[in-house]
């Protein structure tokens, strides 16, 4: 097999709305018989990697392989009905090997959002050709979500996310490569938090991050639902531990809490200081004590 070949199995399945998955087999240049295996699910418009890449030897034919793809619900969810198991199992004679697993599956149409108690939405704010803001409250806080879209390539596009409350904010992850059979324009987000139990109250939150795309049927029976307002939903990125929040009483810590002074010199300016991280570049003029802090699919990204 070609170096520059690829060999893609192709498996379509219904779960709520019809998914599509794709096995890539692509050989190693420099180690003869040893193939990478990588997956994609493509659901509306968007196709994008799951799970990690996997290195086989194989003394078959990779062109002759077959493979059991499939998903079943683990157990109740919210938003119901759009949580799966996905399970990619290869067949070789009469061996099966399991090659991926996700057990974190959420995809759907048209999930009821409305069942997650407690949510905090982000509302759209503002729209350009590469970039979205959303904006909403998390922990009293109002914080603004911005996502941005970078083209890589025709059709791929590489997505980021950030947020900023307050002057000061952070990329939450970034380079999420997908590929778009639409204008990224035809793309938009739910974004919410729910609260957790925390101490100070209202200081962790779990955010949870959702792609939207238009429902496309291309069965007739269908057409008595307005294509215009049903959409796919998959979660492509979550957070269990987003801490922020306003107004926050951290002497609910308790009385052994100890509270740091600021020293009356400080923030100061200083040059040439040593780095504590030589792990981390840094110029030769360098401010530090200031206000600040440093804070990541290809169609091979993995969750």
């Amino acid at each position: 097999m070609d170096t520059q070949e690829t060999v893609v199995y192709t498996y379509n399945l219904q779960a709520g709305c019809p998914l599509q998955f794709s096995v890539f087999i692509e050989p190693e240049a420099n180690q003869p018989n040893h193939y990478t295996l990588t997956l994609s699910m493509k659901a509306g418009h968007v196709e994008r990697a799951l799970c990690a890449p996997v290195t086989l030897r194989l003394s078959i034919d990779p062109r002759r392989l077959d493979f059991s793809v499939f998903v079943f619900p683990p157990r109740t969810s919210l938003p119901a009905g759009c949580l799966y198991n996905l399970r990619v199992w290869l067949q070789t004679a009469d061996v099966d090997h399991r090659i991926f697993s996700d057990n974190d599956l959420w995809v759907g149409r048209d999930p009821d959002f409305r069942s997650v108690g407690d949510a905090s939405f982000a509302v759209l704010r503002n729209a350009t050709q590469d970039m979205l803001i959303y904006q909403g409250i998390v922990g009293r806080a109002h914080v603004s979500f911005i996502i941005r879209w970078k083209l890589v390539e025709v059709g791929l596009y590489s997505l980021s996310l950030e947020y900023e409350a307050g002057g000061a904010g952070r990329t939450l992850f970034e380079d999420y490569y997908m590929r778009l059979e639409c204008e990224p324009q035809i793309v938009t987000f739910m974004i919410y938090a729910i609260p957790v139990t925390s101490i100070p109250p209202g200081a962790t939150h779990r955010l949870r991050f959702w792609l939207r795309t238009p429902f496309v049927s291309h069965s007739p029976a269908s057409s008595a639902v307005s294509q215009s307002e049903s959409y796919i939903y998959q979660r492509i990125w979550k957070s269990d531990d987003f801490k922020i929040g306003a107004g926050l009483n951290f002497d609910a810590l308790g009385s052994k809490l100890v509270m740091g002074i600021r020293d009356p010199d400080s923030p100061r300016i200083e040059r040439d200081l040593p780095c504590l991280n030589p792990s981390r570049r840094r110029s030769s003029r360098t401010l530090t004590n200031a206000i600040g802090s440093s804070s990541g699919n290809s169609l091979t990204h993995n969750r």
